[in-house]
């Protein structure tokens, strides 16, 4: 699967491997690098080095300064930037497959194509849907980024156990209100 779609989870995915609340560093080896590629249907071959490794760290840091953006101004200012610093659109066929699009320039590293790849990707995604289409889970103790985009109402969880784990509590903290004593655990 090739577009910006695509381009927008993986720059997502890349974002929630930074430490947080709930999980260490989730980014830490050519390896887990190479895996959250294929994970998000990168096809073959995925060889990655050290050097690698530390272009897409700088390419995670840029992507959580997007998620973080407190405003419009910001959000866009820091997209751009990436965007300046790391596309090189053009068209592109090889090993069999189609012609399809690449953003980032000849020779990049995989840091410097999931930065590109994934500002394109994001910047599509915001001015398609709006600044909106960029969120952060709701759940206390998570922070991971989420993209809003599909039908339904907008996601306000990075997934279903951070939903699931915000709907027992409210249920509990009901429960004990109405009881008024602790709800059983």
């Amino acid at each position: 699967m090739f577009g910006f779609s695509r381009w927008a989870a993986l720059a997502t995915a890349l974002a929630n491997t930074a430490p947080g609340q709930r999980h260490p560093d989730l980014l830490t080896t050519p390896t887990e690098l190479a895996a959250l590629l294929r994970a998000h249907d990168e096809p073959e071959p995925v060889e990655v080095d050290a050097a690698d490794l530390r272009d897409a760290l700088a390419a995670r840091e840029a992507f959580n300064g997007v998620f973080e953006a407190a405003s419009e101004e910001a959000l866009a200012e820091r997209l751009n930037a990436m965007l300046a610093s790391s596309a090189r659109p053009r068209l592109a066929a090889h090993a069999g497959v189609p012609l399809h699009l690449h953003v980032d320039a000849p020779g990049s590293s995989w840091g410097g194509w999931l930065a590109a790849s994934g500002a394109m990707g994001l910047a599509l995604l915001v001015a398609e849907h709006g600044v909106g289409v960029l969120g952060r889970c709701a759940a206390g103790d998570c922070r991971d980024a989420l993209l809003r985009v599909g039908p339904g109402p907008a996601r306000r969880f990075c997934g279903a156990t951070c939903a699931s784990r915000v709907r027992v509590a409210a249920h509990r903290a009901a429960a004990q209100g109405r009881s008024g004593s602790p709800a059983a655990p």
